[in-house]
């Protein structure tokens, strides 16, 4: 692997809605994934454990996208 590393990307984003938040991201290189999260702690820590592992850039989504399975609150369904 190159030398690059993967670095956090902070993004503000306008929402019509619910107007201005900060959106955190993964950058390496010349690609990017912005606004994965609003938790910058969770955001470093995945990229922490991306750049420990030596992880290719290849399997950057693949990864991206199990974290937000993994801490998505859309399928969770709270039991009364």
């Amino acid at each position: 692997m190159l030398n690059r590393k993967y670095e956090l990307i902070t993004t503000t984003i306008i929402h019509e809605e619910i107007g201005a938040y900060i959106g955190y991201g993964i950058r390496y290189g010349e690609h990017a994934v912005t606004d994965i999260s609003l938790d910058r702690a969770k955001i470093e820590n995945l990229i922490e454990r991306m750049n420990s592992d030596e992880l290719s850039p290849l399997h950057m989504m693949d990864i991206i996208e199990d974290f937000l399975a993994e801490n998505s609150n859309f399928f969770h369904v709270a039991r009364m």
